[in-house]
């Protein structure tokens, strides 16, 4: 079974995406980038959905999955933004900063399957 983790500040949220993944996917969630960072040290994933806004003062979503990719865990990992950035131009601009794909809030359950089988 292929690992996901999940990188979500908002409680809700990571609840909903591990329903939408549990049945498919061994989900690991986290809550902040100190956590992300604290996982990838111990467990590798095939891919990360990191949000971009984390709520953390010391890490955002973009800064994280650059400094992860820079981890013996974190290389050929895949990464997803989910984020409430949701403009058109906001996918070429996560895409340009090394992510995979991306995904809008709030994330449709099809479209994730889609994202995740294209990726995995």
């Amino acid at each position: 079974m292929k690992k996901i983790l999940c990188v979500e500040d908002e409680a809700i949220n990571a609840f909903v995406i591990k329903k939408m993944l549990q049945k498919k996917y061994e989900t690991t969630l986290v809550y902040n980038g100190l956590d992300c960072l604290n996982v990838i040290a111990k467990q590798k994933f095939d891919l990360i959905l990191m949000d971009i806004n984390l709520g953390d003062d010391n890490h955002n979503g973009i800064e994280l999955a650059q400094q992860i990719k820079t981890l013996p865990n974190g290389k050929n990992t895949k990464f997803v933004a989910i984020t409430a950035f949701a403009l058109p131009e906001d996918k070429q601009k996560f895409l340009d900063q090394g992510f995979d794909d991306y995904i809008s809030k709030p994330i449709e359950e099809t479209l994730l399957d889609s994202v995740l089988k294209k990726l995995l």
